[in-house]
């Protein structure tokens, strides 16, 4: 049975109010809802405990002038498909779909050489993909802020188990590599 999520008038002002400006006070709230500070408080922390209100940090991908890739999938293994992505810090959400494609895969990196590299080695000589349409999506619309995971410890071997050191693609510039690898060229992530 699905349990539909009931928020009132009140609670789709102060999200509005939220997505607009994630700092403002509660006292503001209050004011320009015309309630107490108290209520302001209590609705965000039942919108908290509903799921409805999250808080995180991250980047926002145009102004930090990262680039995105979508990648649709046939696969007959989604579980194991993303269990080989979810290492990949380049790996960034993906999502069940319907139509000719059962899975879209959204990738981020600083350059585009870097994410054609990712999805040749990882996901085009993939078995489990049957087929797969690559696109780099040019700009967001909106702004897009998404967490990013970084790696301040480096190590030789990535994630995926490559070294970057080896890898004909990195070593011509194809590639900034991994950004867990002490071979990575890039700055940002």
């Amino acid at each position: 049975m699905i349990t539909l999520v009931k928020i009132d008038d009140a609670d789709r002002r102060i999200l509005k109010l939220l997505s607009q400006d994630p700092e403002i006070p509660q006292i503001d709230l209050a004011k320009r809802l015309g309630i107490s500070q108290p209520a302001i408080s209590s609705r965000i922390y039942k919108l908290k405990k509903m799921g409805m209100l999250t808080h995180f940090v991250g980047m926002d991908v145009k102004k930090a002038q990262l680039f995105l890739a979508k990648i649709d999938v046939v696969t007959n293994d989604v579980d194991n498909l993303l269990g080989s992505l979810d290492k990949c810090p380049f790996y960034l959400n993906s999502f069940l779909t319907s139509g000719r494609h059962n899975l879209t895969v959204l990738l981020i990196g600083e350059n585009i050489r870097s994410l054609i590299s990712c999805v040749d080695s990882h996901i085009r000589s993939n078995p489990l993909v049957k087929e797969m349409e690559f696109n780099v999506i040019l700009t967001p619309i909106r702004n897009f802020v998404v967490s990013i995971n970084f790696y301040p410890e480096k190590k030789e071997i990535t994630p995926c188990g490559k070294n970057c050191a080896n890898c004909h693609l990195h070593l011509n510039n194809r590639c900034l590599g991994c950004p867990t690898s002490v071979y990575y060229k890039g700055t940002l992530l």
